[in-house]
């Protein structure tokens, strides 16, 4: 048995306005981040989640070509108590980022820290 109504509207190529329709689902995958507006609109009451912080660091090609094949992960209680760090290459920079889901306040010292662990390499 279907548990959801799920009502939406249905767009027409060039119509500005939709056709209000219903589904109904079994499931919902609410994929919308942490303040989810899905999980509020059914109601799933209290849920944990994590939080994560990226920021866009420019670095010089030279530096780029390390990263052309590969991307870095960082394991440690300094970069996340449980969870990860990472340096993923990106089209003309680096993506740089750590989340954690125990201790959502110290976002910006795990931060810091996965910044000063890959150091030089991402030095802009």
């Amino acid at each position: 048995d279907a548990k959801y109504n799920i009502k939406y509207s249905e767009f027409v190529e060039g119509s500005r306005t939709g056709t209000a329709k219903e589904m109904m689902v079994d499931l919902i995958v609410g994929a919308d981040g942490a303040n989810s507006r899905v999980a509020k609109a059914m109601d799933a009451g209290e849920y944990n989640f994590a939080i994560a912080f990226q920021e866009r660091i420019k670095i010089s090609d030279e530096k780029l070509k390390f990263y052309e094949e590969m991307a870095e992960m960082y394991v440690g209680d300094d970069v996340s108590p449980d969870f990860y760090g990472w340096v993923f290459p990106k089209y003309d920079h680096v993506g740089v980022g750590t989340g954690t889901v125990v201790n959502r306040p110290a976002i910006k010292q795990y931060q810091k820290a996965i910044r000063d662990r890959a150091g030089d390499k991402i030095a802009g």
